[in-house]
């Protein structure tokens, strides 16, 4: 029966310990961007803002581990080595910022500023996150930074994709995307179901229709520019 207490006791200490292990562990906050740095990296132009001279990129933030019980510190910083802009000149941001206590999230607001040099080039900025005493670097290396491409230059949109070059507006062009704008309106089908995204397309086609039956064709390079849209 002895023997029994012994190993019960053992047992316990052995089960405290691991316990005590786990909390001091789970209590270390572990910083990361909801967004990681590969596929999920983001690219912008002013071309869709021509009246702005700035425009703010919101960054959410998320973090594993214990809870944030009191406003604490976090810091992002720029990866030097792999940013091309310049921080004051051609984007800004708030560096060391509060994570308010209770909040499961926090977003950092990314200022990319509209410069001559954006005409002609695309400039990129890396973010990392950088340690502080209230929150450590991870967890997964993918996740503790963010890449931001951007510009001045039209630039196909994530919305066109295959499905809208397929079925309703073609193969992207910067030509085409401006005879768009011009002909709908609109520079933005995000999220548009299949009417909407039939109602632009066939905009654009009988746009394209009426200057050629003026006349003046529209060019895409050295082909007349045409939309795949039946109607």
């Amino acid at each position: 029966m002895r023997y029994i207490i012994i190993i019960l006791v053992t047992t316990c200490v052995f089960a405290a310990c691991s316990e005590d292990k786990f909390t001091t562990y789970d209590s270390t906050r572990y910083l990361y961007f909801a967004k990681g740095i590969t596929a999920d990296s983001i690219t912008e132009s002013f071309f869709f803002y021509p009246d702005e001279t700035t425009h703010d990129i919101r960054l959410e933030l998320l973090f594993a581990g214990g809870p944030v019980t009191e406003n604490m510190t976090y810091r992002i910083e720029v990866d030097e080595s792999l940013t091309t802009a310049v921080k004051g000149t051609d984007f800004d941001f708030e560096s060391e910022r509060i994570w308010q206590a209770g909040e499961e999230r926090d977003t950092l607001v990314l200022k990319l500023i509209k410069t001559a040099k954006l005409d002609n080039q695309m400039l990129r900025v890396v973010l990392k996150v950088s340690p502080t005493t209230d929150f450590e670097i991870g967890p997964t290396k993918n996740a503790r930074s963010q890449r931001i491409a951007f510009t001045s230059k039209a630039i196909a949109p994530a919305w066109w994709d295959a499905h809208i070059a397929r079925y309703y507006l073609g193969d992207y062009s910067d030509a085409k995307y401006a005879e768009f704008i011009e002909a709908t309106g609109i520079s933005n089908m995000t999220n548009f179901g299949p009417t909407e995204l039939r109602y632009y397309a066939l905009k654009l086609k009988y746009h394209l229709l009426k200057l050629k039956n003026n006349g003046t064709p529209v060019m895409d390079g050295d082909v007349e520019m045409s939309v795949p849209i039946v109607g």
